[in-house]
């Protein structure tokens, strides 16, 4: 059963045009006039959903609405949005995860633009203002991206605002793949035009984790971003129970579980995205054997980011296959080849099953240039030992499985 409670004064806007007048009271109107809908997803957070929704509502740029969309909490969180009254609008549902939460939430807003913001965090009170601003001076870009803070639970369960986390701002043509390649930046920074996340569907139901980062590399595929220099909240980080019923788990498990949905990603990009998108910038149609090489060994790394190891190794024997006594493995091919095993899951994902990565690694060395992209991959997990803070006993585990893979560039 979905029960509304409807925020009061709300009206729905009319479209939005990207062409925004230059005079500058014209230009105060406009921003006034790119109303925001947030949509906050819950689910059992009574203990900390109190704090975010104030951050909200002391906005220096109020949102034409906030969307509370309560997904089947057992605990008191109905109790404390019910406090609030009118000033935001309560809808509560079966418990179906978070991206059926969202979506409901963007089937029902009105805005013309969408901030999607997770119920444990707080906003800082002029993140609408200065995101506007940025979407107001550069009217063709899609959404807005920008810093947060990192925060951790105070004595009294407030937030404590901590260190500073500022993304990269890659070039237009690289932050495609980029995106792909790591999750640099947060959604709970982005401002989206509501247009953009209609077209997409939304949130993928398909998945109960992960599902930010599935939409950003989404939005990445077809729109522009900006970046705002301004932090936009702070993130809190907790020890507590978190996800989606069906997968509720603690803080010791998450790599599991999100190495487990990002393999899914993985998957989901390339069966859905043609060799050309991996280039920078991304080519459609055919693409000559110089590309294809330089596409493969970006796939490789997009795939090592999001732990899909049978697939890196796929793509990296396509490579080789390239490779001929006139068209060696070269210096900046062989970095790309280290770089994976550096990316996101790449390393925890291939120790799950050494014997395994192993054999696939002695597999290479039939092929023209192998031995180079096998010394490739063990380069890349010992720099990794070398330069990844881990304790001592971690990191000379690195060492040794980095080793054990030069090995097989030496030894049949």
């Amino acid at each position: 059963m979905i029960v509304h409670q409807p925020c009061s004064g709300s009206t729905k806007p009319e479209g939005m045009t990207t062409d925004l007048p230059i005079n500058s009271s014209e230009r105060a109107s406009a921003v006034k006039a790119m109303t925001v809908s947030v949509i906050v997803p819950t689910f059992n957070r009574a203990h900390c959903i109190g704090e975010c929704l104030e951050s909200l509502l002391v906005q220096t740029v109020p949102p034409l609405e906030i969307v509370v969309i309560d997904d089947g909490s057992e605990d008191g969180t109905a109790d404390v949005l019910a406090r609030y009254g009118d000033r935001i609008r309560y809808v509560r549902k079966e418990n179906g995860g978070k991206p059926r939460a969202v979506n409901l939430g963007l089937s029902l807003a009105q805005g013309a633009l969408i901030w999607i913001f997770d119920d444990d965090d707080v906003a800082l009170p002029d993140a609408i203002e200065r995101r506007l601003e940025v979407l107001e001076a550069k009217p063709g870009i899609g959404f807005v991206y920008g810093q947060h803070f990192i925060g951790t639970n105070g004595p009294d369960g407030h937030i404590v605002q901590g260190r500073l986390y500022s993304p990269p701002c890659p070039r237009d043509e690289e932050f495609f793949f980029e995106i792909m390649r790591s999750c640099f930046f947060h959604l709970g920074t982005a401002l989206v035009r509501r247009e953009l996340l209609e077209a997409l569907g939304g949130l993928d139901p398909a998945l109960l984790s992960g599902e930010d980062y599935d939409l950003q590399i989404r939005l990445a595929r077809i729109a522009k971003p900006a970046f705002c220099e301004s932090p936009i909240f702070v993130f809190r980080q907790h020890g507590g129970v978190r996800g989606a019923k069906a997968i509720r788990y603690t803080a010791s498990q998450r790599s599991s579980v999100f190495r487990k949905h990002s393999g899914a990603i993985g998957r989901k990009i390339r069966s859905s995205l043609a060799l050309g998108g991996y280039l920078t910038p991304p080519v459609t149609g055919a693409i000559d054997q110089r590309s294809t090489r330089a596409a493969l060994l970006n796939r490789i790394r997009v795939m090592a980011n999001h732990g899909c190891i049978d697939e890196m190794f796929e793509d990296l024997r396509a490579v080789l296959d390239l490779c001929a006594p006139d068209a060696p493995l070269t210096g900046p091919e062989c970095e790309a080849i280290a770089l994976a095993m550096r990316e996101g899951w790449a390393y925890e994902a291939s120790v799950q099953d050494w014997p395994r990565f192993l054999t696939e690694a002695r597999r290479l060395r039939g092929s023209y240039g192998g031995n180079r992209a096998v010394r490739a991959l063990a380069k890349g997990v010992i720099v990794l030992a070398r330069s990844y803070p881990a304790p001592t006993g971690q990191r000379l585990e690195r060492a040794v499985k980095g080793a054990q893979i030069y090995i097989c560039a030496c030894v049949g």
